[in-house]
């Protein structure tokens, strides 16, 4: 009883001991300090100049901070929260790939992500979210949800977003590698093709879901894309009509398979026959050599015209299934000779179409310094690469992303804008309490140095070749990305350029939830018994529970 009562009186004394350490502490608190505890995340945009499409997004680790820029020099800004220390946000160079209004997350656990734009298909994208003040994500860029509503409808896939750890600005230059458009000349419109098989052109590019050059301002280029566009279309309706064609030559190729699968199979099983008759046949012949008395070799004799009576209907099986399919393979030989010509008429208008396509497409370049190579993407599909020498290829070059953002000289050339990310020796990817607030106090994005960006593009030698078959595909929304890295294993299909800095941590990309193992239940029928399957990026698929009597 003793023992009880002392214990109670120590507790009370520990109690009383944490309220007033607590009582102390709010006591010195100052009225700023306590101010600063309560404070929200600010969700408002610093500030919002937008006057067309934006063309770039920048978003800013250091400074929590995402800004979009459209052609004219205008910009929205808001803040982010980016992947947390483990799970960062890898800086890079993107693209956005797909668009989603409303979107659940397929790596943790169906998690809401408002407004979603990806920009890897291993799951990195922007996206609405909570914004405590500091990088808390698992490697996504979370954004305000009324800064996301207005970003959603103003974007086009395709769009450049680049993720550096210092904020950085676009600026204007012009540099003679960079490309320049073809003179303006009539292109000859496609055959006339009636309205009913062809869909309007289309002159808006808000109206478009894909990245579409801006040409209002240039109505001589609008009338040029336009005319690429319609040859395009007339391209198209060649192809469907070859697709069509090479479909039902298919089919016939399929029908003339099926009676030679069936034939081969016949010969297979005459066959296995036959060679069971002669391993009969030979079995016999053994034991009626090995026959002493007189009776025992009449038997054997007997079974021996029996087994070689078997052994020839066998054999005459197996010619009849030859035959058979020897009848069959020429049938089908012959249909596939006369279906050649329109499947090759089939890839030929393939081919065409999807180069008539890309006319009318913006173009992106990579240059590499590690590859020494450049390579050409169109439509988010590679095009060609070819070599490329660069001065001096032992120093760093850096990374700079160049983007043709409209025309100048009466559409005599283009205007091109550079982004380059510097890496920042000390950089701090952890969550610091002084530099949440800080993170309240806008700034103006420091401008690109265009010195460093001119000399990165001094040290590039293109052929005379391959500078010709690029300029003749440069539209507003072409991109050249410059590099010491690599292309990113995330580059893909349906993929444009993703160029990551490998000297920046990347845990956004490399980390993935942890995969769930079994408890220690002897008779595992719990209901938290589950068996997750990955895919190929380590995405979770939806848990498969086991039966209650799975343990039986």
């Amino acid at each position: 009883m003793f023992s009880l009562r002392l214990q109670w009186k120590r507790s009370i004394v520990r109690l009383a001991t944490i309220a007033l350490s607590t009582l102390a502490i709010s006591a010195a608190l100052t009225p700023a300090d306590a101010g600063k505890r309560n404070q929200r995340p600010i969700e408002e945009t610093a500030r919002e100049t937008l006057s067309g499409p934006p063309v770039i997004a920048i978003v800013s680790i250091k400074d929590q901070r995402v800004t979009v820029y459209d052609a004219n020099g205008g910009s929205m800004s808001g803040r982010v929260s980016s992947g947390r220390d483990g799970y960062e946000t890898p800086v890079g160079v993107y693209s956005v790939l797909q668009k989603e209004e409303e979107h659940y997350s397929n790596l943790y656990d169906d998690a809401s992500m408002p407004f979603m734009q990806r920009i890897t298909w291993s799951g990195i994208a922007l996206h609405a979210g909570q914004l405590p003040g500091y990088p808390a994500s698992h490697g996504c860029v979370r954004m305000p949800d009324s800064f996301a509503q207005r970003l959603f409808p103003l974007t086009k896939l395709g769009m450049r977003v680049v993720v550096a750890y210092d904020d950085v600005a676009p600026v204007e230059i012009s540099h003679p590698l960079l490309m320049k458009p073809t003179p303006l000349q009539s292109v000859q419109t496609a055959t006339a093709i009636p309205m009913s098989y062809q869909d309007p052109i289309v002159n808006d590019p808000d109206s478009s879901p894909t990245f579409s050059p801006d040409l209002r301002a240039w109505p001589e280029r609008q009338v040029e894309l336009n005319a690429l566009k319609s040859i395009a279309e007339g391209k198209q309706i060649l192809a469907d009509a070859a697709l069509d064609q090479a479909k039902e030559m298919e089919q016939i190729i399929a029908d003339k398979k099926a009676p030679r699968d069936r034939a081969a199979k016949a010969l297979r099983k005459a066959e296995a026959v036959k060679k069971s008759a002669d391993s009969r046949l030979a079995a016999i012949d053994k034991r009626l050599a090995n026959a002493k008395s007189d009776k025992l070799k009449k038997k054997w004799t007997t079974e021996k015209e029996r087994a070689a009576k078997k052994s020839d209907e066998a054999a005459a099986k197996v010619a009849t299934a030859t035959e058979a399919l020897q009848a069959a393979e020429a049938e089908l030989q012959k249909a596939t000779d006369q279906a050649a010509p329109a499947l090759a008429a089939r890839d030929q208008a393939v081919a065409v179409l999807n180069e008539a396509k890309r006319k009318a497409l913006p173009i992106s370049l990579f240059i590499s310094l590690k590859t020494q190579r450049l390579y050409v993407r169109q439509g988010n599909e590679p095009v060609f690469d070819a070599p490329v020498t660069i001065a001096d290829p032992q120093q760093p070059i850096g990374t700079h992303v160049f983007t043709a953002v409209g025309y100048k000289n009466g559409g005599k050339d283009v205007s091109w804008t550079a982004v380059s990310l510097e890496h920042s020796d000390n950089a701090d990817y952890a969550y610091n309490e002084d530099r949440r607030y800080r993170l309240n106090d806008a700034s103006t994005p420091p401008p690109t140095n265009v010195a460093e960006a001119s000399a990165a593009l001094d040290r590039i030698t293109i052929s005379p070749e391959v500078s010709a078959r690029l300029s003749s595909a440069v539209w507003p929304g072409s991109s050249l990305i410059v590099s010491d890295e690599p292309m990113s294993k995330e580059t893909g299909k349906a993929t444009d350029f993703i160029v990551l800095i490998s000297t920046e941590p990347q845990g956004g990309i490399k980390k993935r939830p942890k995969q769930f193992f079994r408890n220690d239940n002897f008779m595992s029928d719990s209901a938290d018994d589950y068996y997750y399957g990955y895919d190929r990026y380590g995405r979770r698929a939806y848990p498969r529970q086991r039966s209650m009597f799975g343990w039986w």
